[in-house]
């Protein structure tokens, strides 16, 4: 559920103020402020809230209008900490109250004395959250995920997840740790992010990985805007295992143990209408755009010639628009990459491109557009959604009312059922200018998108262009299936 304020500009709060005779001409007068009251928010600290608040508190002597931005300012502080479901605010006359003698006189009328109400609904503080994966790729995986939104009082967020699958040939586990904690302007958090995973890479790259590691940084969001900013220091200790005897030199180069550091940044800005305003599943309109850039250096632990630096960067567009009261979509995606190695000897192959597989490009196995990886990439796909006919999929509507179930007026659209097509073309390669080859698939199906349940039921058409090689091509039938559970329910 999307977080929302009750306040919209200085004209809708003056509106409520005006209610009040002694407020009626307060415009022309002084206000003292009195007091600053918070309704809700059991379990933060007296300095959590403190820390929100200063903004205000630093002065007890307003105009009208100078009040009413502190705590639109206030107001938006609450909300960036993410801790809070609903923030309203409201000014009330404090009758209780006497202004001191030293107060401010603005003109001859004596400061009234008002209050600051905060009324807030938090978030279910702490819960977990559960799914079961099955597709044609990994068989079986479990995902399991347990979030704090206040580990010492402060709405610092804890979350930590688990991915798990047993079965061959994409064994993996990963699991992560993630620490966010507000600064003194909540729109920065500190984040510390650790990581360890064990995946089996045997079916495409005969090979065993596992790494360890986290990242420290500075995070900032500005959700106004739709603007969201990460920098940070990384530092991941990775080794390749279970060779098999078959493997290419390439790959056997960094078989031992290596050290990677790298200076991480990031930048994302979208903006996106979507069917449902509160569960967000179904983008209708708009883009997003995402930016990442890494520059690393990889140490060997035993072996000087594992000795790179280089730089990385990727950038993913995604462009929607609806048709015909959005009965229709159509998404266009474009991603791209490259590496920078001014060696020219050879990156770590955990630091190459791979496309492939059902979250990756449909119509090939795991990594299996080039199983060898590159120093670049791009994928450019082209979507297109239908909403099945209403005799097929009907509107969830209260019985006795005869109205959509969900706060937005579009409670039949929050769980979206379409029929899709989709297009895509793809290639990673050391250099696509001179790589006449790429990777082409053709995608029909259905698809059900909601928080807990979803599946993806298609027919893949999958080619290489320049290339008679059928490896890893997957064409047929597709299943995705996800179940999911959550004791975190608000």
């Amino acid at each position: 559920m999307s977080l929302h304020s009750d306040i919209h500009g200085s004209h809708e709060l003056q509106k409520r103020l005006i209610t009040e005779e002694s407020l009626r001409s307060s415009s022309s007068q002084p206000i003292y402020l009195s007091a600053v009251e918070i309704v809700g928010g059991e379990g933060y600290s007296s300095d959590f809230f403190r820390k929100l608040i200063y903004p205000l508190t630093d002065s007890s002597d307003y105009t009208l209008r100078e009040l009413v931005k502190r705590v639109e300012s206030v107001q938006d502080r609450f909300v960036k900490t993410d801790a809070f479901r609903d923030v309203n605010s409201s000014i009330h006359t404090d009758f209780k109250t006497i202004p001191p003698e030293d107060v401010k006189n603005y003109n001859k009328d004596k400061s009234i004395p008002t209050k600051v109400l905060f009324d807030v609904d938090s978030f279910n503080l702490n819960g977990g959250t559960g799914f079961l994966n099955v597709n044609n790729e990994d068989a079986l995986a479990v995902n399991f995920n347990y979030l704090n939104n206040n580990f010492y009082g402060n709405a610092e967020l804890v979350n930590i997840g688990v991915d798990y699958s047993p079965y061959a040939p994409n064994q993996h586990l990963l699991a992560n740790a993630k620490f966010l904690a507000n600064l003194n302007d909540p729109s920065f958090k500190f984040l510390v992010d650790v990581f360890n995973t064990h995946q089996n890479n045997k079916s495409w790259q005969k090979a065993a990985e596992r790494s360890l590691g986290g990242l420290i940084g500075l995070q900032y969001a500005n959700k106004v805007k739709n603007l969201h900013a990460l920098t940070g220091v990384s530092l991941v200790k990775r080794s390749l295992y279970d060779i098999e005897e078959d493997a290419p030199e390439s790959l056997r180069a960094f078989a031992n143990e290596s050290l990677k550091s790298s200076i991480v940044t990031q930048l994302a800005y979208s903006n996106t209408a979507y069917l449902n305003s509160i569960t967000k599943n179904f983008p209708t309109d708009g883009y997003t755009f995402a930016l990442s850039n890494e520059i690393s250096a990889n140490q060997g632990q035993t072996d000087s010639k594992q000795d790179k630096w280089f730089s990385k960067t990727t950038l993913a567009l995604n462009l929607y628009k609806s048709f015909w009261n959005k009965n229709f979509t159509l998404h266009l995606s474009n991603n791209i990459g490259g590496v920078y190695d001014p060696s020219k000897s050879g990156i770590h192959v955990s630091d190459k491109f791979y496309l492939g597989g059902y979250n990756s490009f449909k119509g090939f196995s795991k990594s299996a557009v080039n199983t060898s990886g590159g120093l670049q990439f791009y994928k450019v796909a082209l979507n297109f959604y239908a909403k099945l006919p209403s005799a097929i999929y009907t509107s969830h509507l209260k019985p006795a009312t005869n109205t959509p179930m969900f706060e937005d007026g579009q409670g039949y659209e929050a769980n979206p059922l379409r029929l899709y097509a989709s297009l895509a073309s793809g290639n990673v390669s050391d250099d696509l200018l001179s790589d006449n080859t790429h990777a082409g698939c053709f995608a029909v199906g259905i698809k059900y998108i909601n928080d807990w349940a979803n599946f993806d039921i298609g027919y893949n058409f999958a080619k290489r262009f320049g290339s008679d090689s059928q490896h890893g091509i997957k064409d047929g039938f597709q299943l995705s299936v996800s179940i999911g559970g959550s004791s975190r329910y608000t």
